[in-house]
């Protein structure tokens, strides 16, 4: 098998895998649109369906918040209620942005699956690996992510003890819950909440990873185009199995009906010819790599203006869910179905909110890593005025970090991470003083 033919294939093991998880979001009602080839009434249907699933989360959380604030004067209950409330907010308010924002995430994966392509048609060697890599990354977060969620459903709804009658998350519904219909009617809520939210949340952020180990497919071989642009082994190098016509006339169908990309997605024709590429000398090569950086970066800033709002809520979310299930494991000392929720609650927070910090330190440090691999291109061996301006232009594209934002207070990395445990654990010890001087 060719190189390019290898690399092609785990491009589009990664599209295969982005359009699951699409399709997650899909089945649960929780993807805005059906399939553009339904008919009017199948689609009339999914409309009801996602509003009916809308409104149960909404209910849920109603029903939350309302016990939080009717036994505020118990500690113990406002942390335990604070705990949940907090993971479904972040569920809901990502489910809104997908809701609202379907069109602009169906072209950043468009785009982004589309720049690795490109990338890929000038191949030296190292692509294929590094394609691999992130491509097992994905997978075993993924599968990963989904067994925690499975156990944090059995968790949450069937190992918690409850007294006859009770429901397995405290709540205050208008009604009385103890009684048949409405015990039934109120377990439905919870467990479709949980059940739903915890499937969407592996869906969204699934999709959100694999857009950011794109991100990392595209840093990393750029960084190996740039150092090897003076290297005659990308000068001669052929791109086997890899149509070295532009895929500019070639169309994708639209994912967010279908829940399917194509290989080639259609970006708008390039600013360069290939084979004269191929042909060039360093200054051609160079600036290539100079476009697909550029390329990048607007990628980037996109994927910035749409997911940053959410990653901001879910930081915070996640400073109240690793405090608040913390001290609620020390409370429940003892009653171990308890203990098994909280640390498996408290396991998927931190993993969840590590992964995400992991990514941004990533996609820092490879950007960062630009700016060396530039000046390690040869460009020395290939003086002229042309190169010059070309190294220059690199540089200052380079001399800023690419971050991966949350808000406009916080850029995802290990040192926000490091942040978020120290206060969690200062909000912590504050909720154990107040509870120590309740019981005194």
């Amino acid at each position: 098998m060719t190189r390019g033919t290898t690399t092609g294939r785990s491009l589009e093991q990664f599209r295969k895998l982005s359009a699951l998880h699409l399709t997650y979001l899909k089945y649960i009602g929780l993807w805005a649109e059906f399939d553009s080839n339904s008919s009017r009434f199948l689609r009339y249907l999914y409309h009801v369906y996602n509003k009916f699933i809308l409104a149960v989360i909404l209910v849920f959380m109603v029903t939350l918040f309302a016990d939080i604030c009717l036994s505020f004067d118990d500690l113990s209950i406002v942390t335990d209620d604070g705990c949940i409330f907090a993971g479904i907010v972040v569920v809901f308010f990502k489910v809104m942005i997908f809701q609202t924002r379907r069109e602009q995430i169906v072209r950043l994966l468009h785009e982004t699956i589309d720049g690795c392509n490109r990338l890929c048609k000038f191949p030296i060697g190292d692509e294929g690996e590094i394609v691999d890599k992130y491509l097992l990354i994905s997978r075993v977060t993924f599968y990963g992510f989904s067994t925690l969620a499975f156990f944090l459903v059995i968790s949450l709804l069937f190992v918690v003890p409850v007294e006859d009658g009770e429901l397995p998350i405290r709540a205050r519904y208008p009604f009385n819950t103890t009684v048949y219909p409405w015990h039934g009617i109120g377990f439905f809520v919870e467990a479709c909440t949980v059940s739903v939210g915890l499937t969407a949340i592996i869906g969204i952020d699934s999709l959100l990873t694999n857009l950011c180990n794109l991100f990392l497919v595209q840093l990393e071989i750029l960084n190996t185009h740039f150092k090897n642009c003076g290297n005659d082994r990308q000068h001669d190098a052929t791109p086997n199995g890899i149509d070295k016509r532009d895929n500019s006339g070639t169309t994708s169908r639209n994912v967010c009906y279908e829940v399917s990309l194509t290989f080639e997605a259609n970006c708008g024709k390039d600013n360069y010819v290939p084979d004269a590429i191929r042909r060039g000398d360093f200054s051609v090569r160079f600036g290539r790599s100079i476009r697909n950086h550029q390329r990048l970066l607007a990628v980037i800033c996109d994927f910035n203006k749409i997911f940053s709002a959410g990653m901001f809520v879910q930081i915070v979310s996640s400073t109240s869910m690793i405090c608040l299930t913390g001290f609620q494991a020390v409370l429940v000392i003892g009653q171990n179905s308890n203990i098994l929720k909280f640390m498996v609650y408290l396991m998927a927070a931190l993993s969840q909110l590590f992964y995400f910090c992991w990514i941004g330190n990533e996609v820092l440090y490879q950007s960062a890593l630009l700016t060396q691999n530039q000046w390690l291109s040869k460009w020395d061996e290939e003086l002229s005025a042309k190169t010059g301006r070309l190294l220059i232009l690199s540089l200052i594209f380079s001399k800023k970090a690419v971050k991966l934002k949350a808000g406009v207070f916080f850029a995802l990395s290990m040192e926000t991470y490091t942040s978020i445990l120290k206060g969690s654990y200062s909000f912590f010890a504050l909720l154990s003083t107040m509870h120590l001087e309740d019981d005194q």
